[in-house]
């Protein structure tokens, strides 16, 4: 048993009278930051008034599953999963995140009595999809949901129908089945942070964003995954979005699309807050022209700005004619740095590193 419960046990059993007369509110505030399997095992049955109060209402439990005989609640429906416990659980997730738990069985068993769990984080592997895709839209309460597994189109529309989130975490292998951008359903969720580990997401990202009108928050990081000439198409779906303000993207890749600065600004009406890094083989000229054509007007309308591009030429050297550019843009970013007054800070840097050139280019804003 956890040492700060044997202790906290023990000094209740020393001062049991006077420790009985510490106000109800204090007391479900404390049991409120134990596991529920932790609690139920330091203070069932304990005396009469701390059986009272782990039956009160307003104690709401948070519990881990996993495969480890320590938890007592490990894969089991009776006897702890009383509905008094069910009917409280606020959040439910594994012992260790990276591995699989019973949460998909656990679901399955009891999904329909979880009237107010809020908060969801679970790995799924293939098989264990379909049962939480049952699951899900039964959870009216759920606010918060992190899922790690292999998607399908299945797990994706269920996702965009569960009824009251808000809060969408999702860390995804490559699928190896197509995924179709249509559906029926329309999320409420508010906030989306998504990690895909492949370069074939743009149908996921489409299927995603075209069904979350109500995006607030956007937040995408493949800054660690390498991906090869990929054009950028979940930009393309931003322009549905009225209410997003804040956007986050990191990614790595051989090519530098020009479309996105020639086309992201138009598809962002009510952003204020906007972070890019990206990290290049090479960098094409149209994606800094680009960048200065169509973005310093809009410079002033935005709170923040951090764009961060990092480029590696694997040489020393680089092609007289791209050098003479990069010269130009430089010059470029120098006066624009006294037009806005230090408002926006610009920086351009080159380093040699291993044999190679690494240019970097910094545009930052902030209140």
């Amino acid at each position: 048993m956890d040492r700060r419960i044997v202790d906290l046990k023990n000094y209740i059993s020393m001062m049991n009278t006077s420790i009985e007369d510490l106000p109800v509110e204090l007391w479900i505030s404390i049991f409120s930051y134990f596991e529920a399997h932790e609690l139920l095992q330091a203070f069932s049955n304990l005396n009469n008034h701390f059986n009272q109060l782990i039956a009160s209402d307003y104690l709401l439990f948070n519990v881990r599953l996993g495969k480890s005989n320590q938890n007592p609640f490990d894969y089991s429906t009776e006897p702890y999963w009383s509905h008094s416990i069910l009917n409280r659980i606020l959040s439910l997730q594994s012992i260790i995140q990276d591995k699989t738990s019973h949460i998909p069985e656990f679901l399955r068993w009891h999904c329909s009595q979880l009237i107010q769990l809020k908060f969801l984080k679970i790995k799924l592997r293939g098989r264990e999809i379909p049962a939480v895709c049952i699951s899900l839209p039964q959870l009216n309460s759920l606010q918060y949901l992190s899922i790690k597994c292999l998607p399908n189109q299945l797990l994706l529309e269920t996702i965009l129908s569960v009824p009251a989130l808000r809060v969408c975490q999702l860390d995804f292998l490559r699928p190896i089945t197509p995924i179709n951008s249509d559906s029926n359903s329309i999320s409420n969720v508010e906030i989306l942070n998504i990690k895909l580990q492949d370069n074939s997401y743009g149908s996921i990202m489409n299927l995603l964003l075209s069904h979350m009108p109500r995006l607030k928050r956007l937040e995408m990081n493949n800054y660690d995954i390498y991906v090869k000439n990929y054009e950028w198409i979940f930009f393309q779906s931003l322009f549905i979005l009225p209410e997003l303000r804040i956007v986050k993207v990191k990614w790595s890749s051989n090519y530098s699309s020009p479309i996105v600065f020639q086309n992201l600004h138009h598809n962002l009406p009510a952003v204020k807050r906007f972070y890019l890094h990206m990290n290049f083989d090479f960098i094409d000229q149209d994606l800094l022209d680009n960048l200065i054509q169509h973005w310093w007007p809009i410079f002033e309308k935005i709170e923040r700005i951090n764009i961060f591009i990092k480029c590696q030429y694997y040489s020393i050297i680089i092609d007289p004619h791209i050098q003479i550019y990069l010269n130009a843009f430089q010059s470029n970013l120098l006066a624009m740095n006294e037009q806005y007054n230090r408002s926006v800070k610009f920086e351009y840097t080159e380093k040699v590193l291993l044999g190679s050139k690494i240019i970097e280019i910094s545009i930052s804003k902030f209140y």
